[in-house]
Order: C-alpha cells, then structure tokens, then sequence
C-alpha cells in the first residue's frame, strides 16, 4: 500500500513539473504574466524545460519507484534547492500569489516528504523483496 502511495505521489509531482515546465517553455515569462526582456525570456523557457526533464525522470521512475533512492534524493534536492530560492525572493519582495505558496509548499514540504516516502519504500523493499 505504501508503495501505491508513493506512485500516486510520484505521479502527482512529475505532472506538476510537466504542466508548469510546458506551459514556461510554450508561454514563457507572460506564463507568469510577467513582462521581460528576451534574455528573461530566453531564461525563463530554459528553467522551463529543466522542470519538463524533471518531470520526466519522476515519470518514467513510477513503475519502479522503491528502485531509485539516488534519483529520488538527487531530484528532491534540486527541487529543495530551488524553494530556498523561492523563499529568498519572498523573503525580498512578499508573496506574489497564491500560485507561490502553493510552490514553496511543494518545493519546501512535499518535495522532502516524497524523499522520506521512497526512502522508507526502498528500505522495506529491501528487507522484504519479492
């Protein structure tokens, strides 16, 4: 059941990556209804598309998902990573939406809660293989 959970999870965080990556990478800064210059642009579609990558990777690990505790760790600290990020910018400027603490949520506690959530799949896996 934990496992089933764990895709579920999975799952919800590689479609939130996809959607948000196509959408920046399709719209790129007015995705944000920002305005900006084409290097803004520029830059904002290729942060887009790392998110579209990262998306993918959580993708095609579901089938599969107590086998990849390095990818898990890797991408969840990529993901952290940028919410410190995030967090710094709010901390600069306040909070801009609501679509923001949704994303701080996600990069700040989901995003480590799915890393704890594989860990103890992996690890129960291990114990008990089939």
């Amino acid at each position: 059941m934990e496992r089933f959970f764990l895709q579920i999870a999975t799952a919800f965080s590689a479609l939130a990556l996809l959607g948000l990556g196509i959408a920046g990478v399709i719209l790129g800064v007015q995705f944000m209804h920002g305005v900006g210059t084409i290097t803004v642009d520029n830059y904002f579609r290729l942060l887009s598309g790392i998110l579209v990558g990262m998306g993918i990777v959580f993708l095609i690990s579901i089938p599969h998902v107590e086998r990849y505790r390095e990818r898990f760790g890797i991408l969840t600290f990529m993901i952290v990573l940028g919410g410190l990020a995030h967090l710094y910018s709010v901390s600069l400027h306040g909070i801009p939406s609501i679509g923001t603490l949704f994303g701080l949520f996600m990069e700040l506690v989901y995003a480590p809660l799915l890393w704890l959530l594989q860990r103890h799949v992996a690890r129960r896996a291990a114990l008990h293989p089939h």
